[in-house]
């Protein structure tokens, strides 16, 4: 029976909302059925599967991976090493430091624990190991594109973040963690990072280089394997959540905890925002550069810390509780910076370079007295329109 164009043009908008929110829909599923019957998700909580799972999704990703870009990208080789090292380390151990020193149980609180926390320590440890993520790989690249930045610094440094997140975001989240718990089974973690992160993503990226057709098919079916990965996301979800529902462990955080969880990861990504335009005005970051540090810098993936806290020992705490903030976040992160995408699209002339920060600048303001006319336009020395200078990146 066919559709009248009415029908047809709602279910071309749900196929499209459906599509675009898929991740998103498919986690409140998970949570939905892990809650109303646990049974078949906790039946399935040996971790050989989950690590199955995330081997699969990091093969996908490494046929998806892109590094053809990283050749065109020399022109702006400081802005990447900037986003970079900005992306894995700054936001990571800031954010890390001031969320580790909240106060946090060691033990879920009993119903009649009257002493203040802002829950289980789990909860912090979800809070920090997703702030240890790198980049993500596709919605901060699609936002950045929105924002009309510079794409293919954008994609160099996905990439680049991604592939040393695997090495670095254990390490940096170590420092946050118990020393001995830690140390207990290092090596059985390195095992099981290096299995299932490291191997797969090397392996899907090698057949992507070698063989014409698996490109074609990764390019043909690009959507459809998004929608792979994110389905074992949430199988992961479903089973870790499915286990903890079991054991009674939810049973013991109250609702204040959740939306205390909430402000904290809200606040946190706040504070990634201000430390990324902090250093984009440090930098002299033009308008293109800035889309990139505050829409794919910012933002964390949930593909990495996903894999990394199945992984984890039984010491550290329940992988569930550990796992909740990071699904939290991930789409909060999404929901607070598509706010940014048009303010940023419409900055043509917004004033970013601040000349105590920069040496041309500086300079500039030294030899021209109160105003200079840069490109045929009056400037301020003491706000440079980031537009109509020409920076030298020599001298940052």
């Amino acid at each position: 029976m066919l559709c009248t164009p009415f029908q047809c043009a709602n279910t071309v908008k749900v196929k499209k909302f459906l599509s675009k929110h898929f991740l998103i829909i498919s986690e409140v599923i998970a949570v939905v059925i892990a809650f109303a019957w646990p049974l078949p998700g906790s039946k399935l909580s040996h971790s050989t599967i989950s690590l199955c799972i995330v081997a699969l999704i990091f093969l996908f990703t490494g046929l998806k991976l892109k590094t053809d870009e990283l050749k065109s990208v020399y022109k702006s080789v400081d802005v990447v090493l900037v986003c970079c090292v900005t992306s894995l380390c700054v936001t990571t151990l800031i954010p890390g430091y001031i969320v580790h020193q909240l106060p946090f149980d060691d033990k879920l609180k009993g119903p009649d624990d009257e002493s203040f926390s802002f829950g289980p320590t789990e909860l912090k440890l979800g809070i920090i190991l997703f702030n240890c993520a790198p980049a993500t790989i596709a919605t901060g690249i699609i936002m950045v594109t929105g924002a009309e930045g510079d794409v293919v610094v954008a994609v160099a440094v996905s990439t680049i973040t991604n592939i040393a997140g695997c090495f670095v975001t254990p390490l940096l989240f170590s420092l946050f963690v118990d020393a001995d718990a830690m140390k207990q089974d290092s090596t059985k973690l390195l095992m099981k990072l290096g299995l299932s992160l490291l191997l797969p993503l090397f392996v899907g990226k090698v057949l992507a280089m070698l063989f014409a057709p698996v490109r074609k098919l990764v390019k043909d079916h690009k959507k459809k394997i998004g929608f792979i990965q994110s389905t074992g996301i949430c199988v992961i979800l479903w089973i870790k959540l499915s286990t903890s529902v079991k054991k009674g462990t939810f049973e013991l955080i109250a609702l204040t905890d959740i939306l205390i969880l909430i402000g904290i990861i809200i606040a946190c990504h706040c504070l990634i925002l201000l430390l990324n335009f902090v250093v984009s005005v440090s930098f002299c970051f033009k308008r293109e550069q800035l889309s990139v540090m505050l829409l794919l810098c910012s933002q964390k993936t949930l593909v990495l810390t996903a894999a990394i806290a199945t992984a984890l020992p039984e010491q550290i705490g329940d992988s569930a509780l550990i796992l909740l903030p990071c699904f939290i976040a991930h789409p909060l992160q999404m929901l607070i910076d598509s706010f940014l995408i048009q303010p940023l699209k419409n900055s043509r002339h917004f004033p970013l370079c601040v000349p105590s920060f920069c040496a041309k600048c500086r300079a500039e303001e030294l030899n021209t007295g109160d105003c200079e006319n840069v490109g045929g336009v009056a400037v301020n020395p003491g706000v440079i329109y980031m537009d109509n200078v020409n920076h030298d990146k020599s001298t940052l």
